[in-house]
């Protein structure tokens, strides 16, 4: 199975995600693209674990071996999935959202991270188009997965070189420990969606091993 995991306040039917699913279905390799979020109210009671879980359970319906690909959030969990899974073979991980926890208390601070365990928080969801509120679980569940996750797979990581939401030193790190991943730095923000076609170029390529094509 070739899975595609979408990034926080997102969904399976995201720029990325369809882009890369429609020119891999014209090659007739089928990609499965779960939403981590199901439900009326799932972005609401989402927490990183209730989203591994459902990415393992996507994988657990597939036939093995597998690879991903995965933005942002989905990146990271993505690599956090394969550091289980021995059946997960090769990663693209695009601005992958490593130190996720730890960002998100730096970037936050203490004021406003009291304000969300009191309120809640609320961010705006780009496939509902509008703003949604997402429990203080959240960032508990983030404190229990690993910052940079043991992945001993080939893996292709793709980061942007202005992205002020996950930063190219914390990807460049996890690439420094990974002996078998490989960084492409391109000249983009966050998003990535102004070098799509050369992610679907350097995507197709690097999983031609496992995609036969």
């Amino acid at each position: 199975m070739l899975a595609y995991l979408h990034g926080f306040a997102s969904g399976p039917a995201s720029a990325k995600a369809r882009i890369v699913a429609e020119r891999f279905a014209q090659l007739g390799v089928h990609v499965e693209r779960p939403d981590l979020t199901p439900g009326d109210e799932g972005f609401e009671r989402s927490t990183p674990l209730s989203m591994l879980a459902v990415a393992e359970q996507t994988l657990a319906h597939g036939i093995p071996p597998h690879a991903m690909l995965g933005s942002s959030l989905g990146g990271y969990l993505a690599a956090v999935t394969a550091s289980r899974d021995p059946s997960v073979q090769r990663l693209v991980l695009l601005a992958p959202a490593f130190r996720l926890a730890g960002r998100w208390r730096e970037a936050m601070g203490p004021e406003a991270l009291a304000a969300w365990k009191k309120d809640g928080f609320e961010t705006f969801h780009h496939t509902a188009g509008r703003t949604r509120r997402i429990d203080y679980a959240f960032l508990e569940g983030a404190d229990q997965l690993p910052a940079f996750p043991q992945v001993s797979v080939p893996t292709l990581c793709i980061a942007a070189a202005r992205d002020t939401l996950v930063l190219l030193s914390d990807v460049e790190r996890f690439v420094a420990q990974t002996p078998q991943a490989r960084l492409l730095v391109l000249d983009d923000t966050h998003d990535l969606t102004a070098f799509i076609d050369r992610i679907w170029d350097e995507a197709r390529a690097f999983l031609a091993p496992f995609t036969g094509v």
